[in-house]
């Protein structure tokens, strides 16, 4: 993921930020709440570990083949 934009939208809450990261090449999408004295720089931080866990967890889960689904190909 190294290089690649995020871009961030960040929305007051009450006394919280609502944190949506997407990585522009990807295109995934993570939604989080920080407290509002969070600085930029641990936003940032966050929403890129954030990206990476859901990319290897959706990675993780990609079956082997070319063709989806279940059962036994005869």
């Amino acid at each position: 993921m190294a290089g690649n934009d995020i871009y961030l939208e960040i929305v007051g809450v009450g006394k919280a930020m609502r944190v949506a990261a997407v990585d522009a090449v990807t295109g995934e999408e993570v939604v989080f709440q920080v407290p509002e004295k969070t600085s930029r720089v641990e936003i940032e931080r966050l929403a890129i570990a954030k990206l990476r866990w859901k990319q290897d967890k959706d990675a993780k889960k990609k079956r082997p083949g070319s063709k989806p689904g279940r059962g036994i190909q005869v």
